[in-house]
């Protein structure tokens, strides 16, 4: 389903560990691939008490501009908070988020692609930020616990979009990427454009609840209207509640443990 995000692990063979992240609404797909732990190519990147992280975006065409080299910072950051880097000191954990794919805008003449340089980074930063711990997941890199990510967008009217489209987003006054930890905590907090303190609590409400679950909701927020108010974007098979990022690592980890466990069995 297009307004559900999608994700697997272990795709590429060359890799530690490797995993795919595809945005709702066919947004960005990223494959994220992960080498843990090498040793760290130039001393002077040498951390002696943790572990250095090394994260490389190449994006769907051109080359790694300021906008990559931003999110990178970002998706290091993130990680950082989550990764038990002190385990592994002197070396590297290398991760390289490739962009396989970004959502067409078919307003624009021959369907031109978003993810030009003059976009902002928020759209693929939650992606990129979901596709690197799913492939740390894979690369059994020790860490106390997963993240998730996910896009919000404010219109006009103070409307909210859970992973809104490019049409979407084009419509938003401001946009907001929010990280949260599974055991709850706030890892990271990106905005971009105008709002009001008051939209970005709620944008932070409705961010927690599309990454942790409707249990972690600390207000009244009501996050399943339909009618522009708060839209989500994808729900479980009984219709019945949002299914959250989370939900999303841990089925892809299922499946991953599934498959080693059919492979064990035919052996």
């Amino acid at each position: 389903m297009a307004g559900i995000p999608n994700a697997s692990l272990h795709g590429l063979s060359n890799a530690d560990g490797s995993a795919t992240y595809s945005a709702p609404n066919n947004g960005y797909k990223i494959v994220a691939g992960v080498n843990y732990p090498v040793e760290v190519p130039f001393r002077s990147d040498e951390i002696p008490e943790s572990t250095f992280i090394e994260v490389n975006l190449r994006p769907h065409n051109g080359v790694s501009m300021i906008k990559e080299r931003h999110v990178e910072e970002l998706v290091k950051r993130t990680l950082g908070t989550i990764i038990l880097a002190k385990e592994t000191p002197r070396t590297m954990l290398q991760i390289t988020l490739q962009v396989v794919s970004v959502e067409i805008d078919e307003s624009l003449p021959g369907g031109i692609k978003g993810g030009g340089q003059g976009e902002s980074y928020l759209d693929v930063l939650a992606s990129a930020i979901n596709a690197a711990v799913l492939g740390c997941l894979d690369a059994a890199v020790q860490m106390k616990g997963v993240a998730g990510a996910v896009l919000v967008g404010v219109d006009p009217d103070g409307g909210l979009a859970v992973s809104p489209g490019i049409l979407q987003r084009k419509k938003c006054t401001s946009l907001h990427v929010f990280a949260f930890g599974s055991d709850g905590k706030t890892l990271l907090m990106e905005s971009d454009g105008r709002f009001t303190l008051e939209d970005f609590k709620t944008a932070e409400q409705v961010a927690r609840v599309a990454v942790l679950g409707s249990d972690h909701s600390t207000n009244a927020v009501d996050i399943n209207k339909q009618d522009g108010d708060v839209a989500m974007n994808g729900r479980d098979t009984n219709g019945d509640s949002p299914i959250c990022v989370l939900d999303v690592v841990r089925k892809a980890m299922q499946g991953r443990v599934i498959k080693d466990e059919n492979w064990r069995q035919e052996s």
